[in-house]
């Protein structure tokens, strides 16, 4: 039995011995194997920067054999042709084999003349040696550039506005802030990561601003826009607020100084409540006028008639009616002495068409201030009748002058006051 045991032990040692030294044959096998499946390039560098081994997958990276880069310095002339970008790389490299830095980046030429980003790093090696892990990175450059103009340009665009840009969780707990160079808004100076914005802002506000909140994150959409007062050292300022989604849970709130534009609309709210009153000033002095002018041009019109009916009466009483009436002008005016009205004898006494006699003041067809202190005093200012037996000079449209007599009688409403006159001008 006792043999048995010891020939079942021989028997299982052997095996055990077989299996490691079977192991150990398929190991470097296996190993191989892994170095060319891995996706990255693997370099293996000696001490005298000679390349021992080169993998499969640094040649489809970079389109290199081991043969066409036998060393490490071949391989820079080979991938940096440009002798300045060179020395660069090359210095950065003498960092990376030395373990002060734990990666390099740099452009490389491959074998097809095309320029790759890739990624260098080093792991030190038994003898002396290193192992190079070379990874593509071409895509991952290009998307950090991407992100860092946009970023360069977002800032560039924060910088330039004169807002307070809070980025915010959905209770309102302010996670990063910024603000444009020409931002004035004191909330600023007080705005603390890790503080909820509502309580940096008066009651009603800040309850406002966090269902703003809520409804930002619920709907995905901007809130409308708020506005309030805030009081610094003394000074009232007016601020809007926006608030917008941003991602997930996260928004952004936009903060204003809108007080220079509070001060604008208010002072245009007073323009325009006061242009508002001149226009009705204005509007109740024209149906003033109007109104009277349309007194003026009723008794006018009873004037007229009656003093043609008097003339007809007279005409048949004396059997005249056929004779031709004398030449008299008749100028009507306003109460303040413009012309109103004119007859043709007065277009030809003075050459001047109607429509260029009316609107203008009665005086300036007449020389001299007698003349307009009988008719403005005598007959508008007293209401009585005034004739000028003295010859008066009618100054023509030529500047000529022609001799006249002048009579002035006051037109008055039903009132009494005087509303106008009629001159009428008879050759001297």
């Amino acid at each position: 039995m006792t043999g048995n045991n010891t020939m079942q032990g021989t028997g299982g040692k052997t095996a055990g011995t077989n299996a490691v030294r079977e192991s150990s044959r398929l190991l470097p096998e296996i190993y191989l194997s892994i170095l060319h499946e891995v996706p990255d390039g693997l370099v293996l560098v000696d001490g005298e920067s000679r390349c021992r081994y080169v993998s499969p997958a640094f040649t489809r990276i970079t389109g290199y054999t081991r043969e066409e880069v036998p060393d490490m310095h071949v391989w820079f002339e080979r991938a940096h042709p440009n002798p300045a970008y060179r020395r660069n790389v090359q210095d950065r490299a003498q960092k990376l084999f030395r373990g002060e830095e734990s990666t390099l980046v740099a452009s490389v030429v491959c074998r097809n003349e095309k320029v790759r980003d890739l990624e260098f790093r080093r792991a030190p090696v038994e003898g002396g040696f290193s192992l190079l892990a070379v990874r593509d990175v071409t895509k991952q450059v290009l998307i950090e550039e991407c992100l860092r103009q946009t970023t360069s340009e977002l800032t560039a665009v924060i910088e330039a506005f004169p807002d307070l840009f809070l980025r915010l969780n959905a209770d309102g707990t302010i996670l990063e802030s910024r603000a444009g160079t020409l931002a004035e808004v004191p909330l600023a100076l007080r705005t603390l990561l890790g503080r909820r914005v509502q309580d940096l802002l008066p009651a009603e506000i800040g309850e406002a601003l966090g269902d703003a909140l809520q409804q930002v994150v619920r709907t995905g959409l901007p809130a409308a826009p708020l506005e309030f007062s805030h009081a610094e050292a003394g000074v009232n300022r007016h601020y809007e607020a926006r608030v917008v989604p941003l991602y997930e849970t996260l928004v952004i709130a936009v903060v204003r100084d809108i007080t220079e534009r509070k001060k604008a609309e208010q002072e245009l709210h007073r323009y325009r409540e006061h242009l508002e009153e001149l226009v009705a000033e204005r509007t109740a002095e024209l149906e003033r006028t109007n109104q009277r002018l349309q007194r003026l041009l009723y008794f006018i019109e009873m004037t007229e008639r009656k003093a043609v009916e008097e003339w007809l009466d007279s005409s048949i009483e004396q059997g005249t009616l056929n004779v031709a009436e004398p030449e008299e002008g008749r100028i009507t005016t306003d109460a303040a002495g413009t012309i109103v009205l004119v007859n043709r004898v007065v277009e030809l006494l003075t050459g001047y068409a109607e429509s260029e006699l009316a609107g203008k003041p009665i005086w300036h067809l007449f020389s001299g201030e007698a003349i307009r202190e009988a008719l403005s005093r005598g007959v508008l200012g007293e209401g009585r009748s005034v004739e000028r037996t003295q010859e008066t000079a009618l100054v023509r449209k030529d500047d000529s002058n022609q001799p006249v007599r002048i009579s002035a009688d006051p037109i008055a409403d039903a009132s009494g006051a005087v509303i106008g006159m009629v001159c009428t001008i008879r050759r001297a």
